[in-house]
């Protein structure tokens, strides 16, 4: 027997063509509603010669329809009579019949069927509450950030800036700097008279701001990379699987895959890691996980790559099956501060350091700027591209801000952008460790996406 799927508007149609498809003798499993139509589940004969199958509930139905298509024996009437004169016994408590397992199997397969569906009404439901979330937290963001704009726009009206100064002023506020970063550095420049002069103290000021020790990109041990849907978290697993595989050898480095139940997640994945060399590894259960790490103590890197939902409990789940491990957030260089706040602010977890993605896609990179002002995360290595080779080993503060001025270059009159280019080459006002020489193309008039250095 060989089990059936139809599909029909409904249960009268779905009966019709099943009679018209295995005729008037086909043995229904169940009958249930699945997206707005009628699903049957029938069972039909197939070839005896075939392989034998190892599924007990058409191993059932197999055994109810040879079963039931038996013939009686012929007995004598002789026979017959003399069973009839003697004594009856009390009929035997009867065995549980093919018949009977056929439907029990049938009810466990529609309660899976159920069952997996409740997890993903479930998981959908966390998705959209997450969702729902993070927009009430960026109409907030916009809430304070119209609110403080139109309490500092009076104060800064009466300071009486030099036009170049206001030039400059405008081109924060074009840029899409926050306006509590915009008024800082307003209260830095506006006794300056020169542009040139405020564009060295909003660089020095950057600079100092954001001085922190960098964080080693991962060598050894179990680190978690974790962010938002879209922030690049799987590339960045790739990148820093092939930097290890070259250099320990991509027998000592291992990818895992955490509980990611996006349609094609497991696959992109799979295909990363043979590209790389490396093995990959799908965990579905947090109960699997101490078992895993026992499998893969010999490997001296292990980067796990987690879905963008529920991110603190997965998390938490790993740092439960192996407390050494390091969780590293990950953001795109164009995040809002909304994103990035709603992250540092996550209870329980404690980060590591900062991974960045996608440098060459952002074009307003001020909100990360000011969560680092405001925030003292280290910050690891960063992508740049979607080539597996594209990655900076480490983020340089000073590469950072001349990002991020080259947004106001952007934005500024054609004769700010030379003033700009002659900062570019002087020495920083604070010390600072040798940094490749910035790009051409970073002052051209038409700049292109980001600014592309050179990679360590």
């Amino acid at each position: 027997m060989e089990l059936k799927r139809i599909l029909a508007r409904d249960t009268k149609t779905a009966n019709e063509r099943a009679i018209a498809l295995y005729g008037r003798n086909v043995l229904v499993i169940s009958n249930h509603t699945v997206g707005g139509q009628t699903e049957l589940v029938v069972a039909v004969d197939i070839d005896e010669s075939s392989a034998q199958t190892t599924n007990p509930v058409l191993a059932a139905v197999a055994a109810a329809a040879n079963e039931a298509a038996t013939p009686p024996k012929a007995r004598v009437f002789a026979q017959v009579m003399s069973e009839i004169d003697r004594p009856q016994a009390p009929p035997p408590q009867e065995a549980p019949t093919q018949r009977a397992s056929v439907l029990a199997a049938a009810q466990s397969f529609d309660m899976q069927l159920s069952q997996g569906a409740s997890e993903v009404q479930e998981r959908d439901k966390l998705r959209s509450n997450e969702l729902m979330d993070l927009i009430r937290d960026e109409l907030a963001t916009l809430r304070r950030e119209f609110n403080l704009s139109q309490k500092t726009s009076g104060w800064q009206s009466g300071l009486n800036l030099a036009p170049e100064v206001q030039a400059l002023m405008d081109s924060f506020t074009q840029a899409g700097m926050p306006a509590s970063l915009r008024t800082l550095l307003l209260d830095t420049v506006k006794d300056m008279r020169d542009e040139r002069d405020a564009l060295a103290a909003v660089r020095s000021q950057l600079e100092q701001a954001l001085q922190r020790e960098p964080a080693a990109v991962p060598r050894q041990g179990v680190h978690v990379l974790a962010g938002p849907s879209g922030s690049g978290k799987s590339l960045m697993v790739a990148k820093l699987a092939r930097l290890a595989a070259k250099r320990d050898g991509a027998d000592h480095v291992a990818i895992v895959s955490y509980k990611d139940m996006r349609v094609g997640a497991w696959s992109q994945i799979q295909l990363l890691a043979e590209h790389i060399g490396v093995d990959a590894f799908c965990v579905q259960d947090a109960a699997e996980l101490p078992a895993l790490f026992e499998r893969l103590k010999r490997r001296h890197l292990i980067l796990i790559d987690t879905p963008g939902s529920q991110t603190l409990e997965r998390v938490a789940e790993i740092k439960n099956a192996f407390p050494q491990a390091q969780a590293h957030m990950v953001m795109a260089a164009d995040a809002s501060s909304a994103t990035l706040n709603r992250a540092i602010r996550a209870a329980g977890v404690r980060w590591d350091s900062l991974m960045v993605t996608k440098l060459d896609e952002s074009v307003q990179p001020w909100p990360l700027v000011e969560f680092l002002c405001d925030n003292r995360l280290a910050l690891n290595a960063a992508g740049d591209g979607n080539q597996l080779g594209d990655l900076r080993r480490e983020l340089e503060i000073r590469s950072l801000v001349e990002m991020a001025v080259a947004q106001l270059a952007r934005t500024a009159s054609a004769a700010s952008v030379e003033p700009i280019k002659a900062l570019a080459q002087q020495p920083s006002m604070t010390p600072l460790p040798p940094a490749p020489s910035p790009s051409a193309r970073l002052y051209a008039a038409v700049a292109p996406r980001g600014m592309r250095g050179a990679y360590n």
